[in-house]
């Protein structure tokens, strides 16, 4: 087994841990076929300037995504008016090889911390969401000591097979996403939770400063699993209340129309700009 140790960003253990690196810069290809075999959406946000990963004896282990959403200006300042996009970071991408141990990924963001710490020492913080609506609270960020900063409610469509397609989509394609529109193609609308967690990289007293200043609660005190609800409308039918978790499968079907889609409104999306989760 690897053992991951945060004392110097490297990781270290026994049969497979042996010649396991530092957090280290990943070119763009490698990562992102990493990503692809590794991680549940193989859809990559437009910015993305800072890569990071870590290997072991059995070459890449981990990758991490660092850049900002569709709207970076809008996310900072809304949270924490005094900042900008050159501020922070939002993870975009997080994922290491399934036989690692569970505490991998843990100690591998403390590690991208003190990269950031030793290489942008400029970074304020780091942001990222747990994509509750697929049920994760986000245990590797509470696991790395992250502050906790609410949720909102967000929303996306299901076919009958548990794709995904991005709201948006709909709005590109036919103007609108009302229920009837929604029956016409055999889509339901799924709603759920996503949590938001910010790492300060900056001092002491400018992360008090910030605390006071958000427009968010920021604690300690996480998100479960019970803390997680759904809201399902099927196709024709009223939403109904649930705990239980969609089943929602792997995204990149619909990148590009899909027979249900074929023969309807709009080209497909130019790459980059794609709106499937």
């Amino acid at each position: 087994m690897c053992v991951p140790t945060a004392a110097d960003g490297c990781w270290r253990g026994g049969r497979k841990g042996r010649g396991m690196k530092a957090v280290e810069v990943v070119g763009m290809g490698e990562a992102k076929d990493f990503v692809r075999r590794w991680h549940y959406s193989d859809i990559f946000p437009p910015h993305i300037p800072v890569i990071l990963g870590f290997r072991d004896d059995e070459g890449l282990a981990g990758v991490a995504m660092w850049g900002w959403g569709t709207r970076p200006r809008h996310t900072i300042r809304k949270l924490f008016p005094s900042l900008d996009t050159k501020d922070y970071w939002e993870l975009a991408r997080l994922c290491c090889r399934d036989e690692l141990p569970r505490n991998t990924e843990s100690a591998f963001l403390a590690g991208c911390v003190r990269w950031f710490r030793r290489h942008q020492p400029k970074k304020v913080l780091l942001f990222t969401w747990a994509d509750g609506i697929r049920g994760k609270p986000g245990y590797v960020y509470q696991a790395s000591g992250w502050w906790y900063g609410g949720f909102i409610v967000t929303e996306i469509c299901l076919t009958e097979g548990g794709e995904p397609v991005h709201p948006r989509l709909m709005i590109t394609r036919y103007g609108t996403r009302d229920r009837k529109t929604m029956g016409r193609l055999g889509l339901r609308k799924v709603w759920g939770r996503q949590f938001r967690y910010v790492r300060f990289l900056c001092g002491h007293a400018e992360r008090k400063r910030l605390l006071r200043e958000s427009s968010v609660s920021w604690t300690q005190d996480y998100p479960k699993q019970k803390d997680m609800i759904w809201k399902i409308q099927e196709a024709g039918e009223a939403s109904r209340e649930t705990r239980n978790p969609p089943r929602i499968e792997r995204s990149g079907q619909f990148r590009h129309p899909a027979p249900l889609f074929a023969g309807n409104a709009g080209p497909p999306l130019p790459e980059g700009e794609q709106d499937v989760l």
